[in-house]
């Protein structure tokens, strides 16, 4: 019986180990999220830039396709300023090396003197490369709030 209850014990700790090790991934995800996003209210390019890989691709509602250089360019383009980014809602699935963040965002920004205030619901897929998190590929979709 003792070693029924070692075994008991040994099993609730690599059970304990997996669930803390999977809850660290989650809040890392998620402050790699925030600070991600707060790049974009920044300007700040290279901050942003770091976040993706070389091959990053961003999909968008209207089905168009947009690399890392589109992107990090259109974050500190002079003719936009971002005053809210922020994601909410956060969904965190990790299977191994890839995770997916999905998520809601708040956007607002004056783009050529006309203010914008929408949301999107996006899908990160992150990849972990070289013992660090870095986001693969996006997909974002407006979303409607009431």
């Amino acid at each position: 019986m003792s070693n029924l209850l070692i075994n008991a014990v040994i099993a609730t700790g690599i059970l304990a180990t997996g669930s803390l090790q999977a809850k660290s991934i989650e809040q890392e995800l998620t402050e790699l999220d925030r600070a991600m996003q707060r790049a974009v209210v920044d300007r700040d390019a290279v901050a942003f830039g770091s976040f993706l890989t070389e091959d990053y691709i961003l999909v968008v509602s209207s089905s168009k396709m947009y690399g890392k250089a589109d992107v990090v360019a259109d974050i500190t383009a002079p003719n936009t300023k971002f005053s809210l980014n922020e994601s909410s809602n956060l969904q965190i699935r990790v299977h191994g090396e890839t995770a997916m963040v999905i998520a809601d965002l708040h956007q607002m920004f004056v783009r050529d003197g006309e203010p914008f205030d929408y949301w999107v619901r996006f899908t990160d897929t992150w990849i972990l490369k070289d013992g660090r998190w870095l986001c693969w590929s996006g997909h974002a979709t407006l979303l409607k709030k009431e």
